[in-house]
């Protein structure tokens, strides 16, 4: 069998979501092997997951074997994606069996089987064009931090000394606040306070907000700009096929 027909097998329909399977078929092991309770199959896991290992292991190599750039496919994102997805499985001694956390990257793999290349393609394209107006929101995200901080341990600091008592511990109020995730650990009691925190609180809600804008307009252009690219596409399609059609009637 040649490269071209063992390419096509590969790549193709049945093997991609074989692969898809084991991949998520190795996710679930995962997860069911982090239970105490069952204990009881640790071998059926450690059997399951050298089973993973050679099945991953015959695909990179064949992988490999069919690339014409074998060194760049090796150290391309996806191909040491495949290399980490079988690496862990190798260190099952005392030692290194921390290391086996990673064959979760195998979970990544599936992006290659799929169309989900292309929205991940669009969304580095949409983050590379908003790369500036990211940098200064985070920036201004720190300043915010720290003029939060400062503001709740100015007001909080003599009734909450241990939770307030230093500006660094006021951080950790400030970026829960700041976040609107609110764990409630840590809340102001004074009037002062609380009145600062709502005046956060609602900064927090458009500091979340503005990311979220920027990227939806930025994807949304790319989607306007690659259908009119596609619709320009497909009329000089179609008057390149009618220029054909009149030369064959003649």
């Amino acid at each position: 069998m040649n490269k071209e027909k063992l390419r096509a097998i590969i790549e193709g329909n049945i093997v991609s979501g074989i692969i898809q399977f084991l991949i998520l078929g190795s996710a679930v092991v995962f997860v069911l092997e982090s239970d105490s309770t069952t204990d009881s199959h640790a071998l059926h896991y450690v059997v399951l997951d050298w089973v993973f290992f050679v099945l991953f292991s015959i695909e990179y190599i064949l992988r490999v074997y069919i690339e014409p750039r074998k060194r760049d496919f090796i150290f391309s994102f996806y191909g040491i994606i495949d290399l980490l997805a079988i690496l862990p499985s190798l260190f099952l001694l005392p030692g290194f069996r921390i290391l086996r956390i990673l064959r979760f990257l195998r979970i990544f793999r599936i992006f290659k089987a799929t169309r989900f290349i292309l929205a991940v393609d669009r969304l580095t394209e949409a983050l590379n064009e908003i790369r500036r107006e990211l940098l200064a929101l985070v920036i201004l995200s720190l300043m915010l931090v720290y003029l939060a901080a400062c503001g709740i341990h100015y007001f909080e600091r003599v009734e909450q000394p241990e939770e307030f008592g230093s500006i660094l511990d006021s951080m950790w109020w400030a970026i829960v606040t700041l976040t609107t995730v609110g764990y409630g650990d840590v809340y102001p009691i004074t009037p002062g306070g609380k009145i600062f925190t709502a005046l956060v609180t609602l900064v927090g809600v458009g500091l979340i907000a503005i990311p979220s804008g920027l990227l939806a307009s930025v994807l949304t252009e790319a989607r306007v700009e690659r259908k009119k690219e596609k619709n320009e596409e497909d009329v000089e399609n179609e008057s390149t096929e009618g220029v054909d059609n009149r030369h064959e009637n003649k």
